[in-house]
């Protein structure tokens, strides 16, 4: 009988370390914007960056590690704080879709939660479409997602 608790207790204990191990996590990634630079012509990939990333990365190579069930929230920024950097789409491009739509849409931010893996596939790729103060023209740069490894 005491052996049967004790092996009980360990298989919980085993249970709950495992859950812990592989707990979600949110993501947010913040696309900051030079928005004098955008409105008078220069390229977005040239204009934005995401916060945290490298600078010897092209923001179109940008590529951010995930894992399922992780929750991300895409919000945007300007540089200089001379406006609102308004995310309003997520749309699927190519490679893997590892979200359960092919677009994800909000009016100052946009969430997602990851449903599948890109282990062994193509990475995800998006367009992150986004607007100044929420008017005037539509915005894109297109980053990598990688799920899974």
């Amino acid at each position: 009988m005491k052996i049967t608790k004790t092996l009980l207790s360990c298989a919980v204990l085993i249970l709950v370390m495992c859950h812990m191990g592989f707990a979600q996590d949110e993501i947010n990634l913040t696309l900051r914007c030079d928005i004098q630079a955008l409105q008078s012509g220069t390229e977005e990939h040239q204009a934005c960056r995401f916060v945290g990333q490298d600078p010897d990365v092209d923001t179109r190579e940008y590529t951010v590690y995930a894992n399922v069930g992780d929750t991300i929230f895409w919000n945007g920024e300007s540089s200089d704080g001379s406006g609102a950097v308004d995310i309003q789409k997520i749309k699927y491009s190519g490679g893997t879709n590892v979200f359960d739509k092919d677009e994800l849409d909000g009016t100052t931010t946009v969430t997602g939660i990851i449903k599948k893996n890109t282990r062994n596939k193509p990475d995800y790729k998006y367009t992150i479409s986004f607007k100044i103060d929420g008017k005037g023209k539509m915005y894109s740069i297109d980053p990598k997602l990688k799920v899974g490894d």
